[in-house]
C-alpha cells in the first residue's frame, strides 16, 4: 500500500508540473483560474481522493466511488441552479453504498459539492466544486489505466497458465500413446517383458513346461 501511494504522489507531483508548463504555452486552454488562488484548494482535493479515499479501499471500489461523486457534481455544474440535481437521497442505495458508507467519500462530497449537513447544494461555491470535480477526473484517468493493466495482466496471467495446463496435458497423452503403441509393437515382434519368444512359435502356440503338460 505505501508503494502504491507513493507512486501516486510521484503521479500527481508530475501532472502539477505539467499544469504549469501548460499555463505558459497555453494560458487560454488552462482549466484552472488562477494558480495562486487555487493551488491550496487542488491540493486539498488531492489530499483526501489519493490518502482518504485511494489509499483506504480496494482500487476498483474507490474507482466507482469517485465516478459517483464526479456524476453528482457535473450534474450540478451543468445545471447549478435545477435544485433536482443539487440535492440527493441518502436511502438511495446507490449513494449509500458508494458514497455514504465508504469512509472518506462522504467528506469529499462535503468538501467538492459544498453541501450542507442534510446534503443539498448551496450554490455559493461553484468554483470550488469546478475544481474539485477536475481533480477527481485527474484522478480517475490514473486508476482506470492502472485497473485496466491490472486486469490485462490478469488475463495474460490466465492465459499462460491454461497453455502450460493444456501443454502438459498434451504431453501426458502423447506419453500414453507412446506407451501404448511400444507395446503393440513388441506383441508383434514376440518381445514381451524384454524376453524373445523362441523362433516357430505363434502367439497361440503350446508351450511343454517343467511338468510335462501342454500350456496355452
Amino acid at each position: 500500500m505505501a508503494s502504491v501511494v507513493a507512486d501516486r504522489a510521484k503521479i500527481a507531483a508530475a501532472a502539477q508540473r505539467n499544469v504549469q508548463t501548460l499555463r505558459k504555452r497555453e494560458p487560454a486552454r488552462v482549466l484552472y483560474i488562477s494558480f495562486d488562488n487555487e493551488y491550496e484548494v487542488r491540493q486539498r482535493f488531492r489530499k483526501r481522493i489519493d490518502r482518504d479515499i485511494l489509499g483506504t479501499h480496494s482500487d476498483k471500489h474507490a474507482v466507482r466511488s469517485l465516478e459517483t461523486v464526479l456524476k453528482l457534481a457535473e450534474n450540478i455544474l451543468a445545471a447549478p441552479t435545477d435544485p433536482g440535481v443539487r440535492r440527493f437521497k441518502v436511502s438511495n442505495n446507490t449513494i449509500k453504498k458508494l458514497v455514504i458508507e465508504p469512509k472518506g467519500v462522504l467528506q469529499l462530497v462535503v468538501d467538492v459539492e459544498d453541501f450542507v449537513p442534510y446534503y443539498v447544494f448551496r450554490g455559493n461555491n461553484v468554483n470550488e466544486l469546478r475544481i474539485g470535480a477536475s481533480m477527481i477526473k485527474e484522478a480517475l484517468v490514473r486508476e482506470r489505466k492502472q485497473l485496466e493493466d491490472e486486469k490485462l495482466k490478469h488475463e495474460r496471467e490466465e492465459a499462460e497458465r491454461k497453455a502450460h495446463e493444456e501443454k502438459i496435458h498434451k504431453n501426458f497423452m502423447d506419453d500414453r500413446l507412446s506407451v501404448a503403441a511400444r507395446a503393440q509393437r513388441e506383441r508383434h515382434s514376440g518381445y514381451v517383458k524384454g524376453i524373445l519368444r523362441p523362433k516357430g512359435l505363434s502367439n497361440g502356440t503350446n508351450i511343454v513346461t517343467l511338468h510335462g503338460k501342454a500350456a496355452d
